[in-house]
């Protein structure tokens, strides 16, 4: 292939020494001799040196002639076939992929690896000759079209490529390639096809290719055809530093996840690691002040636990964090939750008011809570369960099927359940229950023999999930007075256990445990007319503690993952229509309606603290949003594992933008050897230079050839 095949016509010059040499007119020297005999003969050996001369001259001339064309013509060796003739280059259709994950904003000693990335970006298309097309894609968590469909519009394309910025996720390269290719499939005409990728070199995102390369062409769902592998080139720029190091917390969970004012919590921190092991140190901070740090030595490739304990925290929702260090990616230095504090946990009484004054003075005692609400068994279905932590219900059955369904619904979220008979429930209304620990049989009355009963804890059984941890002061047994029992027909239920019983094998208290949630049965009532339970010591410590065990159906998160789709009651307490959730960046937050008149929180796009805003009230914190951290795993991958991950037979690797348009120009318009050939060219003419001139200098006359003997003959030199 020629750069300039114009030139190729100056070929034709390659003519002119044999046309100047064939026409030249020979000096014939007429030498007055009287014997030409020995004249003739000399000139015969001088016209046959003389033709030689002449011969190799015309050749070096020729060739000097030729190389001087072909150095003006640019000659190059491609290593593809042209879509057109060979003599000129060949259109393209380019996509450009660019990862944009936020890993791209690491910080190199030359600036942000995003940006020298799209500089990358630009210089392709600036490189581009005119007719050549290009498309541009953004890979983020889904392939994101920049310029869909290939344009010659290069202003347009650079424009579009320099107001895109990297968003806050990781990226899926194979997708986004696959998006591209079916693009450039959809050109028809036969031109070259080319893919750039521009990234960081972190191994994550070329993950759905590994995936890819272990079973076959599917790629992240998406299939590459083997003939696309073998026929598009494929070009990849990796920007990223060659041995990336960060350090990040990458996970916080905080327990216990009810938390009462003045109560204890415990954070416990994961905190990763790229690069060599180092000592990292780890700050809390909880609404802005500080409460500890830790150094901790975290090593790469795992994750190192470190823990934190805060005291006497004040009712209210806090803004916590968790920070490393900042280090050359700062996007994820900091972990953002909440923490949020009850005055008195959220709780549930169901039944008729003479049937849980007991238990309400238990859950509040000497004063009225708002915390603990009160409901009749028929205002129950007006009531939303989720806002609370546990429901009792004293004497409170039959409920109707659909209330039924919502209480089971309920304790599979996270929520706790406890019945206790009464004097109006029938034992054959525990039936419609599936979640009980047991199903009743009978009421019995207690013989006044037989009524004091020592109420004794088991201990927990292997594999038992629902337990029962209250401690007993040493050397007591809490006893009491039995006047009716509630007995159990038939064993537990799967995954549930007597947890106390009164008296030997008599069931006293059982528990099961249902999804997230916790059953719990009493086999007496809350009420004096079924024992003296009410009245002791042990009933406080005893409900406290049931209210304690389920997950918390009324538990918001402490921390949710940007992009996450939630019902709206189920991250923020006590939702309402009405009210404004507004994002980190101050615009608010669209909140969807799906089926049900469900409000949903579709697909969180920012990470940072949410604020709610109720009708006539302030601001408070609701979500704390982080990124997905395995984004934050910066291993990098070698230029040959991207070749034998990616599997296109036409594959080119460079770690920085300079290399990579070399490279491109070798394999796009060839290997010049227009330098060679000029080399040549000076070769060849110092050459026929020499020749000529020792031709000339040895070159002599038919006369000069002639010699005389010592006889005085005239003989041939």
């Amino acid at each position: 292939m020629f750069g300039s095949p114009m030139f190729l016509w100056a070929l034709l010059a390659a003519g002119i020494p044999l046309m100047l040499h064939m026409f030249q007119r020979r000096r014939t020297v007429n030498t007055p001799f009287p014997t030409i005999r020995f004249l003739k003969a000399a000139q015969k050996r001088s016209s046959s040196r003389v033709r030689f001369e002449n011969f190799l001259l015309w050749l070096l001339r020729t060739a000097l002639l030729a190389a001087l064309a072909l150095a003006f013509a640019q000659p190059v060796l491609r290593n593809v076939a042209g879509a057109d003739s060979f003599l000129g280059r060949s259109r393209r259709d380019v996509a450009i992929v660019l990862d944009g994950s936020y890993s791209m904003n690491y910080e190199l000693d030359r600036g942000k690896v995003w940006s020298l990335c799209k500089d990358a970006a630009v210089q392709i298309v600036q490189a581009l000759h005119p007719g050549d097309r290009v498309c541009v894609y953004l890979a983020t968590d889904t392939a994101v079209p920049v310029i869909e469909k290939p344009t010659t519009e290069y202003a347009t394309v650079v424009s579009a490529i320099q107001s895109l910025s990297c968003a806050h996720v990781s990226s899926k390269l194979g997708e986004t390639v696959a998006a591209a290719l079916r693009t450039l499939g959809a050109v028809k005409e036969k031109t070259e096809k080319e893919v750039f990728v521009l990234t960081d070199g972190q191994a994550l995102s070329w993950e759905d290719f590994r995936a890819s390369s272990k079973k076959g062409d599917e790629d992240a769902g998406e299939a590459i055809p083997r003939e696309a592998r073998d026929k598009v080139a494929f070009f990849a720029l990796l920007a990223g530093a060659a041995s990336p190091e960060n350090a990040f917390p990458s996970f916080v969970k905080v327990s216990p996840p009810l938390m009462l004012q003045g109560q204890s919590a415990r954070v416990a921190v994961r905190i990763g690691r790229t690069g060599a092991p180092k000592p990292v140190t780890v700050t809390l901070k909880v609404d802005g002040q500080e409460q500890g740090s830790r150094s901790v030595t975290a090593e790469p490739g795992t994750e190192t636990s470190v823990e934190f304990v805060l005291n006497n925290l004040e009712a209210g929702i806090h803004v916590a964090s968790v920070s490393t260090p900042k280090d050359a990616l700062a996007e994820d230095d900091v972990f953002q939750f909440l923490l949020r504090v009850n005055h008195r946990l959220p709780v549930l009484v169901v039944g008729r008011h003479e049937a849980t004054r007991y238990l309400r003075a238990a859950l509040a005692p000497g004063a009225a809570d708002d915390s603990i609400r009160q409901v009749t068994p028929d205002a129950l279905d007006a009531v939303e369960l989720r806002d609370f932590q546990a429901v009792f219900f004293c004497d409170a059955l039959p409920l109707s099927g659909q209330t039924v369904l919502r209480i089971e619904t309920y304790v599979q979220n996270g929520g706790v359940a406890v019945f206790f008979p009464g004097e109006t429930c029938d034992p054959s209304a525990y039936a419609v229950f599936n979640i009980l620990p047991a199903q009743p049989g009978e009421v019995a009355s207690v013989a006044t023999a037989d009524a004091a009963r020592f109420l004794r804890r088991l201990p927990r059984k292997e594999g038992q999930k629902v337990d029962f941890t209250l401690p007993l002061p040493p050397g007591t047994m809490p006893t009491v007075a039995l006047k009716r029992i509630l007995r159990i027909a038939g064993e537990p239920a799967e995954e549930a256990a007597t947890l106390v019983t009164a008296g030997e094998g008599m069931p006293f208290l059982l528990g099961r445990a249902a999804g997230r949630g916790r059953c719990f049965l009493f086999t007496v009532g809350a009420t004096r007319e079924w024992s003296t339970f009410p009245l002791t010591a042990f009933f406080v410590p005893v409900v406290h503690q049931l209210i304690r065990q389920g997950s918390g159906a009324s538990v918001q998160p402490a921390h949710v993952t940007l992009g996450t789709s939630m019902a709206a009651n189920e991250a923020i307490p006590n939702y309402r229509e009405e009210d404004t959730v507004t994002m980190p960046s101050g615009a608010p937050l669209q909140v969807k309606e799906s089926g049900g008149r469900n409000l949903i929180l579709s697909e969180l796009p920012e990470p940072g603290i949410y604020l709610r805003t109720k009708a006539g009230g302030t601001d408070e914190p609701v979500l704390a949003v982080n990124t997905d951290r395995s984004e934050s795993k910066l291993d990098p991958a070698s230029q040959d594992d991207v070749a034998e991950w990616t599997g296109f037979k036409k594959c080119v690797v460079a770690t920085d933008a300079e290399e990579l348009a070399r490279l491109v120009e070798e394999r796009r318009n060839g290997r010049s050897f227009t330098e060679l050939v000029l080399w040549l060219a000076l070769l060849l003419s110092l050459a026929e230079w020499g020749f000529a001139n020792a031709a000339l200098r040895s070159r002599k006359g038919a006369t000069e050839n002639l010699a005389v003997s010592v006889t005085g003959k005239v003989t041939g030199g």
